[in-house]
């Protein structure tokens, strides 16, 4: 399917590994000029070679931000758009907070997971946005979590940030599509990066055999669903958080 994306300008939060990486990638392989973005200068050029030498033609910058903050997330905005002369595509996407417990949560520890997946998220949407509203067409999909539809245990940070980042979007999505603007999210799940093996630790093989799949999933696979609702066809698939779980959810919705 032809994407229709080719010369837009998409910037990609989080994007030396994992998801990010993958969702980049994707969408260099359908032409975008892609901006990634990372904490670690070296990693950010790793990452930008790795796709150059593997994206014939690829055309991909990359920016140091710290997308923990908000002041990050508006330097990332304002360095694309230097670099690039605007933003279509914004894929925002931070690094996951740590684990832990409901019960006794650390307020701090969570004022700085809500910095970094929620209040940094909004802020690249409120960058990227007035462009996007001035030429009538843009994307905005946020990588979030399973967590949002089922709250997962010992996950307190990123179910309570990313639940409200969710209830942004949707908000956010009604607002806009008249701009042709779509805002959606994508929730993974099981899929095998460095991530999910922090989080299972020992008997990750004995985790993913237990998977309605009986696998988990390929990062590959999952940048590429992302890269579709960032596409021109998807001009009507809004306000959607779409799981990419293998079957996880048991729920009908």
């Amino acid at each position: 399917m032809e994407l229709g994306i080719a010369g837009r300008t998409a910037v990609v939060g989080a994007s030396t590994e994992g998801l990010g990486f993958a969702t980049a990638r994707a969408l260099a392989e359908e032409g975008a000029a892609v901006c990634l973005s990372g904490r670690d200068p070296g990693r950010v050029a790793a990452a930008v070679e790795r796709i150059r030498e593997s994206v014939a033609g690829a055309q991909v910058e990359g920016i140091a931000a710290d997308l923990a903050c908000v002041s990050g997330a508006r330097a990332l905005v304002e360095g694309a758009r230097e670099r690039f002369g605007g933003i279509d595509i914004l894929v925002a996407n931070v690094g996951g907070p740590p684990p832990g417990p409901a019960h006794s949560v650390d307020l701090e520890a969570l004022r700085a997971s809500l910095d970094r997946c929620l209040l940094a998220m909004v802020e690249l949407c409120q960058g990227c946005l007035p462009g996007m509203r001035a030429q009538h067409w843009g994307r905005i999909l946020a990588i979030t979590s399973g967590g949002v539809r089922a709250p997962l245990a010992n996950m307190v940070h990123s179910n309570t940030a990313r639940a409200g980042l969710t209830a942004y979007l949707k908000t956010l999505a009604r607002e806009v599509i008249a701009d042709g603007i779509t805002v959606n999210s994508i929730l993974p799940s099981n899929q095998v990066t460095q991530r999910l093996e922090s989080l299972v630790g020992d008997g990750m093989d004995r985790y993913l055999a237990a998977l309605p799949a009986g696998r988990g999933g390929r990062p590959a696979d999952f940048g590429r669903i992302a890269a579709f609702l960032c596409s021109e066809p998807a001009n009507y698939l809004t306000g959607v958080a779409l799981a990419v779980d293998g079957g996880t959810d048991p729920g009908l919705i």
